[in-house]
Formats: C-alpha cells, structure tokens, sequence
C-alpha cells in the first residue's frame, strides 16, 4: 500500500516518533522503501531495525524510495528484521473503513466476487463478506463480474473474526414494505393507478406499478373472449390500470383494464334471447369451430357439430373465412360463465326429424356404394344421410373378409333398412337380410322329432358330431344323448366313421346349431315296434315273451 510522498512532513513526524520499544504488532505503520532483493523489499519505518515484505505481496514491482503502508506481524524478529505486510495492512485499513461506513447504519453496498458451495462471496470496499445462498434473493441470476453494485443488510458481524454476514432478503424485504406502506395508504381496491408493462406471460401480462409487479390477468384485459393481448399492450408501455384488489399477505396485487369501460354483457340476455337470428363477423376459425363477433365485446361460439346437419362433422375452415359476416340462431345464453352458443344449422329443418318417413326400417332401397372400409361399406341414402352395411350384414357365408374384390364405390346395391337411431344419426342396413339365411332353412328342412342318418365326423368329451346324409351340414349328439344308458366316454360306443341314426331334437338359429339324439332314435323305434306287433296280434294283446323274443331276433 504506497503513500504519497508529497506529504513529507507527515511522514518525517511519523519516522522520528519511532522506536523498537514503541511499536506494536498488528498495527499499521508507514515507512520507505530502503533496498530490493530478488525475495524482499526491505523498509524501514523510523526504527533501528527495518523489516520486510515479500515480494508477491506487491501488485506492482517496488522500487527503492517508495513510501508504504505496512502491517508489524509481530515483534519476533527473523534473519535480525521485522516482518511486515502490506496486504495485512490493506485490510485492515479497509476493515476500518468498513466499520466507520456502516455507523449508524446497516445497509451496505457490495458487489459479487465469486459464488462458493453455500453461497457469495462479497466485496464490500475491501471486506469480503459472505452472503449465504439462502439469503441472495435476487442475486442468484445478477451477473458475478464484479460490475453489479447492489445493496445489502448486515446480518451480523464477528469482530473478532472479522466476518460480516450479509443478506440480499432481508434488504429487499425492508424496501418491499416501504413499498407496500405507501400503496396501502395512498391507494384502494377501484382507484385508477398508473402502471408499466414489463412482460407477457401465457395467463395475462406483469405491470410495474413503483416497485410492485401486479398481475393483469388476460380474462381482465378485454371484455372479448378472443383477443391478442399484444394489439391491446405493448412492453414498456405507461398507462392506467383499475387497481381491482390488494394481498399484501401473498404479495399480489390484481389489475384489470377491460373495467375502465361498460362490461356489453350487461345488456345481453335483453338482446339475444334463445332462438334469435342473429348476424356477426368471424373472428377466429378452428378446426372444431369458430367464433362470431355479435357487437363489440360479445362474441359467441359456433361448434363445428352445429354448422350442418350432416354426421360427418365438417371443417369451419373449409367453409368460411375470418372476417366473413355470416346468420346464425342463438342456442343458449350464460350470463354468469359470459358464454354464448350459436349454431348455423338450426337455420334449416332438422332431416333427421322425418327420416323413419322417408326410410321405414325394412324397406327395401337401392343405392350407390359411398365408400367402402375394412368394416363394411356406407351407402348415400340421399344428401348428407348416410347408412352403414356392416361386414357382417353383407353376406351369410361369415368367412368373407375381401370387400373391395367383390364391390366398388359407386356400384349401385340393394339393401334393406336394419335400424335406425335418430340421437346417434345412425342407420343399420344389410344386404343378407333380404334372404334367408342357412340356418333358417335348415330349421325349416329338419324340424323337430325328424329321423337322420349320417356318419360321425368328430368325437368330444361333451359328445360327438355326426354329418346328416345328403347334407353339408353337422349336427351334434350331446354325451346325454348318445345311450339310454348312463356313459363316461363316447368312444367306448362309437368311433369315427360309424354310421348312426338320430332324431332331430331343434335347431337354434341364433347359435347356428343342430341338437340331435340318438337316445330319443332309440326309444321312439321301440315305441315303432310295439305299435307293429300291436296291430298285428290277432287277439289284441301282447305277452313279455313275444316282445322279448321280437327284440332278440332283430338283435
């Protein structure tokens, strides 16, 4: 630490006042450069014994005749000379400078050296002070250059050590109260306050209002549903605000715009009740709707589904531009959510209405072939009333999958009206309906009690399978079925190949299934037998033997 010579005289009183006897470690003392080695300079401060300092302490290389402060170590000497050191020295010059700056006070001004594992590392005129991660506040993203001078709270100060604690909370804080006090005393919720936007954010903009970021939430910033919040604001841009409402306790603070003029909602449900034509310009268009501006301030939603009658929902855009002015017919009016429904196909009747008239389910219509998809084909009844022939409705055989190879679009077809289901705006029609089905003609070719042949194709634990004579189709003989006498196992009796009669017992249309029994064959040839024997005894009466002896010469 170099002093001016041009202050000799103070420097000369200072040397003559010296002894060995009179100085005292940890005190700073001012003295001259006498000699410059390749490890000290050596400088003598008025007493018989100069000292040194070490070289790396200087910033700029020494040179003898320069006059510095210098810090005595401690009176023990080394190699016959004092140590000194002027970094010690510096420090305690600034240490006390510290002290004398902060009397009375416990605001500083510092600026961030470099951060550490729990904190900062502050320079405070010379002192480093430490300012714990906790309490940086604001610092965390402030630049560690060493050009950024904020102002900080001494938290506490160890003398002794001479550490200084340090927080940027607490400091901001006290400045956000002072703040806060002179809101709350000089405003009130419904005042206009002047204020400056600072940024947009996705749910409204942030405004400056003296040192207070308040929110202007994008529901308060115009009476109109959609807006660019960007052609109403600008960043950096001063105006009034309504101060809509204070917590201090959370810190916020609720700014509306919109409320500087009349809320248009107010005189809504005067002017369009349900029902009303009314006539808007296009705002904004979606791919699932669009909204209609009905007066300034008041727009109303159209659903894509409420433009046309039509199923198939259509694309807004595809159909209108924005800016267009278009008729559409209030649907409903909600003051309190501020939503207005419109709908643009309300205009017209409603086909869906008449459509049992127009296609009676079971009637029979031909149609072209609309388009065809993996599940079946649609068919255009007329204009925008489509009806679906399900896969499984084209056709009796179940194993047909390929539509494409057997029909085309724009082939005209014959079908029948299935179902109709006017809240889904659906129709069911089918092609196989329009004849009968296999298993119908089966139930019609085999009714009950009928006596078949046939051979078995299949046995299963449940029974077995038996192909009728002449026929494609299988019938099945359940285990129950197949003796009158109680068995485990079919194959004990049967095997395949085997031909057996059997009486039909139904067939379920619905299951596509033959039920058959050979059991009931068995028992209804018995009752056959007896009724031949019967008719042709002479004295109208029967004996056991006779009817034992008819069974053992069949058998």
């Amino acid at each position: 630490m170099e002093v001016d010579r041009n202050d000799s005289q103070l420097y000369m009183d200072h040397v003559s006042n010296l002894s060995n006897d009179s100085i005292q470690p940890k005190t700073i003392y001012t003295g001259e450069i006498v000699t410059v080695d390749n490890d000290f300079a050596y400088v003598n401060i008025g007493t018989k014994t100069d000292g040194r300092v070490s070289l790396e302490e200087f910033e700029t290389a020494p040179k003898v005749g320069d006059v510095v402060e210098v810090m005595l170590m401690n009176k023990r000497l080394l190699d016959g000379m004092y140590v000194f050191s002027i970094t010690a020295a510096k420090k305690e010059k600034s240490w006390q400078q510290f002290l004398k700056a902060i009397e009375g006070s416990n605001i500083i001004q510092g600026t961030v050296k470099q951060k550490s594992k729990n904190g900062f590392v502050v320079d405070c005129n010379g002192v480093q002070a430490f300012l714990p991660l906790t309490l940086s506040a604001d610092v965390k993203g402030k630049s560690q250059n060493g050009h950024s001078a904020v102002y900080f709270k001494i938290k506490n100060i160890d003398r002794k050590k001479r550490s200084v604690l340090l927080s940027r909370k607490d400091f901001l804080d006290e400045e956000q109260k002072k703040i806060w006090d002179n809101l709350e005393t000089n405003y009130k919720p419904g005042d206009v306050i002047r204020g400056r936007v600072t940024k947009f954010v996705d749910f409204g903009a942030f405004v400056d209002i003296g040192g207070i970021e308040a929110l202007l939430h994008r529901n308060d910033i115009s009476w109109r549903k959609v807006f660019k919040k960007k052609k109403i604001l600008k960043i950096g841009e001063e105006r009034d605000f309504l101060l809509l409402a204070i917590n201090r306790a959370e810190g916020k603070i609720a700014l509306g715009l919109k409320q500087l003029v009349p809320d248009p909602w107010l005189s809504v449900m005067e002017k369009y009740q349900a029902g009303t034509t009314v006539e808007g310009k296009i705002v904004t268009i979606t791919n699932f709707g669009m909204f209609i501006e009905v007066e300034p301030g008041v727009e109303g939603y159209c659903s894509a589904s409420d433009i046309s009658w039509a199923k198939r929902t259509v694309n807004p855009k595809e159909l209108y531009k924005k800016g267009e002015r278009i008729q559409s017919v209030v649907l409903h009016v909600d003051i309190e959510n501020r939503k207005l429904l419109l709908g643009i196909k309300q205009l017209q009747p409603n086909p869906w209405d008449t459509i049992e008239d127009r296609f009676p389910v079971k009637s029979i219509h031909v149609r072209p072939i609309k388009k065809i998809v993996n599940f079946g084909m649609f068919v255009e009844l007329e204009p925008d009333v489509d009806g679906l022939i399900h896969i499984s409705d084209i056709s009796w055989d179940e194993n047909v999958n390929d539509i494409q190879s057997q029909f085309k679009e724009g082939q005209e077809i014959q079908f029948i009206i299935l179902q109709i289901n006017k809240e889904e705006q659906k129709i069911a029609c089918g092609i196989k309906q329009l004849t009968k089905s296999p298993w119908e003609v089966i139930a019609e070719k085999y009714p009950p009690r009928t006596i078949v042949s046939g051979i078995v194709t299949g046995i299963a634990p449940f029974g077995m399978f038996v192909k009728i004579d002449g026929d494609t189709v299988e019938g099945l003989v359940h285990i129950s079925e197949v003796s009158r006498k109680k068995i485990e196992s079919v194959d004990t009796i049967y095997k395949i190949g085997d031909k057996v009669n059997a009486v039909v017992l139904g067939v379920d249309v619905d299951k596509k299934r033959l039920s058959l029994s050979i059991k009931h064959y068995e028992i209804m040839s018995e009752k056959e037998e007896i009724k031949k024997i019967l008719n042709t005894s002479t004295s109208g009466t029967v004996t056991l033997g006779e009817l034992l002896k008819n069974k053992l010469d069949k058998e």
